[in-house]
């Protein structure tokens, strides 16, 4: 009885199409020799696995087909392509970390689950959000959390969790929580609401007892 080769599920005589998997069946006049039905995936034919002269093999499934093939698709469906077609897809860059802003610029860093920078912001503002995006609300925060966190993460800051406020005097940095957040460390103390706090380069601040921030000039 023959098979499907794709799944190798038992067909009727004369089936043109598995019940199984849906795939399409060559043509029972095609002689046997024509296809090669042992599956070779593109990776093993670009290593060096021979393929019959005039042959043809299907960039998706790796079947192989020879050259009394005269189909241009594979019963998968897919065209197929000689075998100089077929190169090794080049491996995807290892994702680049995060930009340091330019030397001399105020940063809050972004830190992950990791304790492994996920983000630097600039501090080109007198004043800047820290929170999370809630559009109905009008909540539109500079550094929205939500971006670079995972949702449980990012849940424990608060919408409007506190600020981040330049002098325009000496140039001087401070945070201000607000009212209603979910709460503030400043290094190891807590800190209410409500309140100006000095930044200087290396604090650390802690919102929501999770969520980690570094100020910092770049």
């Amino acid at each position: 009885m023959p098979q499907c080769i794709i799944c190798g599920e038992a067909l009727p005589e004369g089936a043109r199409s598995c019940t199984i998997c849906g795939s399409s069946q060559p043509d029972q006049n095609v002689p046997l020799a024509a296809v090669v039905v042992a599956p070779v995936t593109a990776s093993k034919l670009a290593a060096g696995t021979p393929v019959p002269p005039g042959g043809r093999i299907c960039p998706a499934c790796g079947k192989v087909y020879g050259a009394d093939f005269t189909d241009a698709f594979c019963v998968c469906g897919v065209e197929l392509v000689e075998p100089g077609a077929l190169a090794e897809q080049p491996k995807s860059p290892i994702p680049a970390g995060p930009t340091r802003p330019p030397a001399g610029m105020p940063c809050l860093t972004l830190f992950g689950p990791d304790k492994l920078p996920v983000q630097y912001f600039s501090l080109t503002k007198d004043a800047v959000l820290i929170g999370r995006l809630d559009a109905v609300a009008g909540v539109f925060p500079e550094v929205d959390v939500t971006e670079w966190l995972d949702a449980a993460s990012a849940r424990k800051v608060s919408r409007q969790h506190a600020l981040i406020l330049r002098s325009r005097t000496g140039g001087e940095f401070m945070i201000r929580p607000l009212a209603g957040n979910t709460g503030t460390q400043i290094e190891a103390d807590m800190v209410p609401p409500l309140h100006d706090y000095p930044l200087k380069p290396g604090t650390r601040v802690i919102l929501g007892g999770a969520v980690r921030f570094k100020f910092d000039i770049s």
